[in-house]
């Protein structure tokens, strides 16, 4: 009798990691467990697609996504703008920015697909919601439908950099889902051009409005969140396909990642002078794990093949836990809120 082939540590690694809000390391380690199970006949290919799966639905924007498991999740509509006959709500599509709801179609489990009902209540902000419309635009230039490849495309590349614009402390909530909900085919030819941006919590409601502008900070605390920014607009444009399917896209977003780590160090060592003393020395701390996650990010720009590529980023994102309490500490030293999972993870209260 032959032994049983090992279980992969990674794949039971990305399912812990997936379950106990590291969702970054998840999705890396579900990765590279898939490609192990696959190549070299270890088990556990299910806990695997388990913690990708999970992972894959908890995108936390911060700079704790150091190895940005950022995806926006995609749904379409038939429903041009405006009312929709027959529901009690209004179209999701009348909502303008800044509006918060509750959509009468919940999420999928793969938090994609058609909303078959596209009415939506509007609620306050200041109550439990279901999202927030961060942005809304029209697609311009077409009067055949392109297709929904590239509607999704352009509907991903608008979103992305309007949140932070949005909502300037994106840590301040924890853990987001982000999502663009688009017209499909039928909605395009009955006049639908309307892409809505809009963000929820992974499970449940948001019990406070995601908007802040620069103007509700102080002036320590605006400099503190605003040298995290250069790693979100970064995460935002993640690739869609994984580094075998497409190397080179890969790759290059690497080497934006690379960019971004490299850029965040430099402002928050300029904004640590005028931290309160007792957290500046934490703050130096995260400038390191910045600036140590370059090399590794430009490994990944130079991989050969996706398991060096993978074995770029897993190293990464090896930091992630010291950045997260380092993180807390600051936030709290400078009047920011916690958020409750990064208070855990350090010890805080909240």
């Amino acid at each position: 009798m032959f032994p049983s082939p090992p279980v992969s540590g990674f794949a039971i690694a990305s399912l812990v990691c997936s379950l106990v809000c590291l969702a970054p390391l998840g999705l890396v380690f579900g990765i590279i467990a898939l490609v192990r199970t696959s190549r070299r006949g270890e088990r556990g290919k299910g806990l695997a697609v388990a913690g990708v799966a999970v992972s894959g639905a908890v995108l936390v924007l911060a700079f704790l996504t150091l190895v940005g498991a950022l995806r926006f999740s995609a749904w379409s509509s038939g429903s041009p703008a405006g009312p929709v006959r027959g529901d009690r709500g209004r179209s999701v599509f009348a909502l303008e920015t800044g509006d918060c709801f509750t959509p009468a179609t919940e999420p999928t489990q793969d938090n994609q697909g058609a909303i078959r009902n596209g009415a939506a209540e509007r609620l306050s902000c200041e109550e439990p919601h279901r999202g927030e419309i961060y942005g809304r635009f029209e697609l311009t230039g077409r009067k055949a439908f392109p297709g929904t490849e590239e509607v999704m495309k352009a509907s991903r590349d608008r979103c992305g950099p309007l949140l932070p614009d949005y909502a300037v402390d994106l840590t301040a909530h924890g853990p987001l889902q982000t999502y663009f909900s688009h017209p499909d085919r039928a909605g395009w030819e009955r006049g639908g051009r309307t892409v809505l941006c809009w963000a929820g919590a992974p499970r449940g409601d948001l019990d406070e409005p995601i908007r802040k502008e620069e103007s509700a900070f102080a002036p320590v605390q605006l400099a503190y969140v605003s040298a995290f920014r250069p790693l979100w607009e970064a995460q935002l444009r993640p690739p869609q396909r994984g580094p075998e399917e497409d190397l080179a896209t890969a790759s290059r977003w690497a080497g934006q990642m690379a960019a971004a780590d490299a850029e965040a160090a430099r402002l928050l060592g300029d904004a640590r002078g005028g931290l309160p003393g007792d957290v500046r020395e934490p703050a130096g701390e995260i400038v390191v794990v910045f600036e140590a996650a370059v090399p590794r990010w430009e490994r990944a720009v130079r991989a050969a093949d996706s398991d060096a590529y993978l074995a770029a980023i897993e190293q990464a994102g090896r930091d992630n836990d010291l950045a997260v309490g380092l993180d807390a500490e600051i936030r709290k030293g400078v009047g920011l809120p916690v958020p409750r999972s990064a208070a855990a993870g350090s010890g805080e209260g909240v």
